[in-house]
């Protein structure tokens, strides 16, 4: 497997209704290509064929779909792209569903004009290819009504390692006179309207692997996900149930490979049914020796948690809890639209699982928070123990609306809540919340604190495991800065090197950091405003891109990709 790998860009647009949805039709599209033979000097690939042609007869076997077309090989140009997205716009009226998939390179080349100033593109069997632009084009013609992107993601060129290829391990451009380039927030803004699935964050790379598998391991997943994902026996596996069960094998696979792989979805992907058909059913009884947590105005469970040596145990939930003075009206509350009332309807599971929610919400009450404080009262409030706002912050979780037994514990940061004296990190606390033999499905989850926006995501109970969650905000009037730095590619982190924010004023004082083993840093309670970020503390790096905005409640995703490497500093190669 030495040859360089793909981008499987696959774009999966179900468009599934929830009521009534046994009148619907559902088309579907498959696009892959090797590049076997073509005179563009694209380098040839060997599974995005494969891939595509997997996922079809997933499809064909379990969708039940009226219309299926495949574009393979050499039939993969932008004219035969274009067509077939129109060709689907005719077919597919607003409440059918379509299923488009696409297996091939993909590529950054600068633009000027396009987000951080790189453009995507989709790279076809031969010239012309795809922008990002000219997809969202495409796109727009089909009329469906609910969009769903399941989207496998590399960019051109890979390497071959340890029995794996790995999708998206190309040179992403630099200008010339530069030493590196800083993307912000860098998802791509032609997919924001739609539901998207994608294979791996935005800074990781997805692999493909041979032997008994012989696909990219989220494609692989994500097909045998159709089969077997119906959490809650209803008959029907959605289009979220089929990406947490995806997600949760992927990232076990990706670590056998020593990778990692986590895969994302954003969003309204709720309802989108992807295979089976619903069918009225009656709700099992449960039961005798099972135990369902039930929310705490109904019947109060207490569950048996066994709590891990990095947690603190600090409350148990057995009754509904004071409601915390949350940010409600704060335009940077992270929503998705509620699950409930969106997913077909199904009966009671009587599997159960478990989830654990970590969070960066800082138990410390007296830390940081209020617009009306500056940085330096509040950490001048922090070493007055006295002080009468002391105490611990209110936080409250909900479970498609409703509050359930849990415990509610502690763990130390380095990051949240933490502050520097003598050159000293002093830890902060940060909440840990575990609910235990909630049913099987995806629910809604619901984060609420003092000073902090409301946090509403979906996640999946998947029977007898433990389904992690991490809530990542940032206190009310303060901002956040997540990056990684990497060297040349997004698969190529680099450890130890110093990143240097010399404008910053923040509660803990900090305006040097070094990046750990997997090339991440942060900078936390920043004031909105703007900020120069710098790769270099003593050495002069120029970068591209190097002004940060920081926006209250917000964490502010940033990449710094270097062409340069400091004699102190390491990368996996």
């Amino acid at each position: 497997m030495s040859s360089s790998r793909k981008f499987t860009f696959g774009i999966i647009f179900g468009f599934f209704f929830c009521f009534p949805i046994l009148g619907q039709d559902r088309y579907a599209l498959f696009i892959g290509t090797n590049y076997k033979g073509n005179t563009a000097k694209i380098p040839e690939l060997n599974l995005c064929e494969a891939d595509a042609t997997f996922l079809k007869e997933k499809i064909q076997k379990n969708g039940n779909y009226k219309d299926i077309k495949v574009l393979l090989g050499s039939m993969v140009t932008r004219e035969n792209v274009k067509n077939a997205f129109q060709s689907l716009g005719r077919q597919a009226g607003k409440d059918d569903s379509v299923f488009i998939y696409f297996s091939g390179h993909g590529m950054y080349m600068k633009d000027a004009k396009a987000k951080n100033g790189m453009r995507n593109y989709l790279i076809c069997y031969d010239r012309p290819h795809i922008s990002d632009e000219e997809l969202n084009e495409f796109l727009s013609q089909v009329k469906s009504t609910k969009t769903v992107m399941v989207m496998d993601c590399c960019y051109s060129g890979g390497i071959a390692k340890k029995g794996k290829n790995t999708r998206g391990a190309a040179d992403v451009p630099i200008a010339q006179g530069n030493d590196g380039v800083v993307r912000q927030n860098a998802e791509d803004y032609f997919f924001q309207d739609k539901a998207i699935i994608s294979s791996s964050d935005d800074d990781e790379t997805s692999i493909e692997v041979g032997g008994s598998i012989n696909h990219g391991i989220f494609t692989y997943n994500f097909g045998n996900a159709l089969e077997k994902a119906d959490l809650n026996n209803d008959k029907v596996v959605t289009a979220l149930e089929a990406f947490f069960v995806a997600k949760d094998e992927t990232i076990a696979m990706a670590k056998k490979f020593s990778h990692e792989q986590t895969p994302q979805v954003s969003g309204n992907a709720a309802g989108i049914l992807l295979s089976g058909n619903p069918k009225p059913q009656e709700p099992p009884p449960t039961p005798v020796n099972v135990v369902v947590n039930q929310p705490v105005t109904i019947a109060p469970t207490i569950p048996t948690t066994t709590t891990t040596t990095t947690t603190t145990p600090i409350q148990v939930v057995t009754t509904p809890t004071e409601e915390p003075a949350t940010v409600v009206e704060n335009p940077t509350t992270v929503e998705i639209p509620p699950i409930i009332n969106v997913e077909p309807p199904a009966p009671p599971s009587i599997t159960t699982g478990d989830i654990l929610i970590r969070t960066s919400i800082i138990k410390n009450k007296s830390y940081g928070g209020a617009v009306n404080k500056s940085p330096y009262d509040l950490l001048n409030k922090n070493k007055d123990k006295k002080t009468a706002d002391d105490g611990s912050r209110k936080i409250k979780v909900l479970v498609d609306g409703e509050e359930y037994s849990s415990v509610i514990s502690t763990e130390k940061s380095q990051v949240w809540g933490s502050t520097s004296s003598m050159g000293k990190i002093i830890p902060g606390e940060v909440y840990v919340i575990k609910i235990e033999k909630l049913p099987a499905g995806v629910h809604q989850i619901e984060v609420r604190a003092d000073d902090y926006p409301i946090y509403k995501s979906a996640a999946a109970v998947i029977p007898k495991k433990t389904t992690e969650l991490e809530v990542l905000e940032a206190i009310n009037g303060m901002g956040a800065i997540q990056g990684r730095v990497f060297y040349k590619t997004l698969d190529n982190p680099i450890e130890k090197h110093p990143i240097f924010m010399p404008t910053i004023i923040s509660t803990n004082q900090r305006t040097k950091v070094t990046t750990d083993k997997d090339g991440n840093f942060w900078f936390t309670n920043l004031p909105p405003g703007k900020y120069e970020i710098r790769a270099s503390f003593q050495e002069d790096m120029k970068l591209e891109n190097s002004e940060i905005i920081i926006k209250s409640g917000e964490i502010t995703k940033v990449e710094i990709i270097l062409n340069k490497k400091l004699s102190y500093t390491k990368t996996k190669y």
